[in-house]
């Protein structure tokens, strides 16, 4: 999660802090706090940081309305004039320039204590990435032990996720050379899908998983989560990353999340096999590997697979023919000689012969419907574990 200047806004407003400029820039991020009263050291500043500056080193309001611009320049989050003393009046110029600019000016006066300020600001800081990393503890927890619901229940309802609200989980994983992504190029991708989540709503957050994001929706629709992974997958194009983007389906409770993470990690686990990156896969949308999924057991299987076509597999391998791939051809063609030899620059008389061949292998009748089925799951099991 990250810190908005709109989020410590109350606190300021308790302060005697208030907007005069740039209401719309409300939404900038704010990383920590400092004081600068002058332009020597601002060169060395860092981003999204809000600055206070009480006036002390500027002498007219030429002076005041430089280092302000400056600041904004630098892409401070915004700035806090402390008037009355140094700063008699904020100039009307400069409260033209940050209203253009969308650059938040605030106000505080000079009898307000700002030690006092500043402390408040430092507690809330603290409070907030706290908060930031024990919710990533608890979606790691409900993920990996949903049964110890005393390692996530208590955190979630802390901090106002509902117990009975609805919950999707979406899995960003990288693929190919994009999976050693890592470091600051993974912080500022991190930023970019936290901003786009933050544009749609509150109630999500992402965390870092093992070359992946993993995103937590509550009481959002699918649609409107469908939205937000079209935004997140245009982030990720700009960046020139291969990825793929799995959707659990939105299931109900706090202790339901890991059922909508399986789901998600599925989609993303059938897609890869299959040599499909850059795309969105909703569980919804993946047809026969929705029941494949309910089969914890991956040795029964490979088992399947082995008893279905291992036979042509071994084939192949002995005589280095092709008949498992004339197969899956004739299978994913919906049983089109045609096609296949097609497909294959070979005449067709070549591939029923073949086909011919490959009943006698696997002991089967192409023509029949329930041998069409059981070799079509064999394949697909061949996707997802092979």
């Amino acid at each position: 999660m990250t810190v908005k200047l709109y989020d410590i806004f109350d606190i300021a407003k308790e302060h005697g802090i208030s907007l005069i400029a740039g209401k719309k820039g409300l939404q900038n991020d704010v990383r920590w706090f400092r004081v600068m009263e002058n332009t020597d050291i601002i060169e060395y500043m860092e981003k999204e940081m809000l600055l206070f500056t009480t006036g002390a080193a500027i002498t007219d309001e030429k002076e005041l309305i430089k280092l302000v611009k400056m600041q904004h320049q630098k892409k401070s989050s915004g700035t806090v004039l402390h008037v009355g003393m140094n700063i008699k009046q904020v100039p009307d110029e400069l409260i033209s320039y940050c209203n253009h600019h969308d650059y938040p000016l605030f106000s505080i006066p000079w009898e307000n204590n700002l030690p006092l300020i500043m402390k408040d600001l430092s507690m809330f800081f603290l409070d907030y990435e706290r908060m930031d990393r024990a919710l990533e503890q608890a979606l790691m927890n409900v993920i990996s032990v949903p049964d110890r619901e005393e390692d996530y229940l208590p955190v979630f309802i802390k901090h106002g996720f509902l117990e009975d609200a609805t919950y999707c989980t979406v899995l960003v994983e990288f693929c190919g050379l994009c999976s050693q992504v890592e470091g600051k190029r993974i912080e500022q991708i991190k930023k970019r899908i936290k901003m786009v989540l933050i544009a749609m709503g509150t109630n999500s957050f992402v965390t870092e998983g093992d070359h992946s994001f993993i995103i937590l929706f509550s009481k959002y629709s699918m649609d409107i989560i469908n939205q937000i992974a079209s935004r997140i997958e245009k982030v990720l194009a700009s960046i020139e990353c291969d990825y793929l983007i799995g959707i659990g389906n939105n299931v109900g409770g706090l202790t339901k999340i890991s059922e909508s993470y399986l789901q998600a990690r599925w989609c993303v686990k059938v897609s890869s096999q299959k040599d499909i990156t850059n795309c969105i896969v909703n569980f919804e949308d993946i047809g026969i590997y929705k029941l494949l999924s309910l089969i914890g057991d991956q040795e029964r299987l490979k088992e399947f697979y082995t008893e279905t076509i291992g036979a042509l597999e071994d084939y192949d391998r002995l005589k280095d023919t092709r008949f498992k791939e004339v197969l899956k051809l004739y299978i994913s063609n919906n049983r089109s000689e045609k096609k296949v030899a097609e497909l294959m620059y070979l005449h067709r008389n070549t591939i029923n012969y073949q086909l011919a061949k490959i009943e006698k292998i696997i002991d089967c009748d192409l023509s029949q419907v329930d041998v069409f089925v059981k070799i079509y799951l064999a394949f697909c099991i061949e996707n997802i574990i092979m």
